[in-house]
């Protein structure tokens, strides 16, 4: 049972970091992009994976908290860091990405009065590099210690 609750959890890993990607590529291309229909489009399909990066992520955290119980592995301090960086990563996922989301948004709505100068100022801010950064390297410390355990 051990293997097949470990799969589960790597298909929600795997869904998560799909659905999640599409959301980071959006980010990386929203700062080269100028035309406000396409950055609309752009916000609009990286909402429409969000449904999709919730439902794996709850497949992740089912599955990995089922493997963790049935692996005996809740003794251990890897699995207790992976998690608490896990929850983390997501708490930090909040403020620093949906405010400044919020403001593209608003900036590009057809009813907008945001000048040019403004959208470009807010498209070219390093935030969603920020984001990528915090996120990237959180994620591949987690991978590291669900693979190595060094604890």
């Amino acid at each position: 049972m051990y293997a097949w609750w470990k799969l589960v959890h790597l298909l929600g890993v795997l869904g998560f970091l799909g659905a999640h990607g599409a959301s980071v590529a959006v980010a990386m291309r929203l700062r080269k992009e100028r035309e406000t229909v396409r950055i609309r489009a752009l916000l609009d399909l990286s909402r429409s994976t969000r449904s999709w990066m919730y439902v794996s992520l709850s497949v992740l955290l089912i599955g990995g908290v089922v493997t963790g119980s049935s692996g005996h592995h809740w003794g251990k301090g890897w699995i207790w860091a992976g998690s608490g960086l896990l929850l983390l990563l997501l708490a930090a996922a909040f403020p620093l990405a949906v405010p400044y989301y919020v403001k593209v948004r608003k900036a590009v709505a057809p009813d907008s009065e945001t000048s040019k100068a403004d959208l470009e100022s807010l498209l070219s801010s390093p935030r969603p590099l920020v984001i990528a950064a915090v996120e990237t390297s959180g994620i591949v410390v987690i991978a590291w210690l669900m693979v190595l355990k060094p604890f």
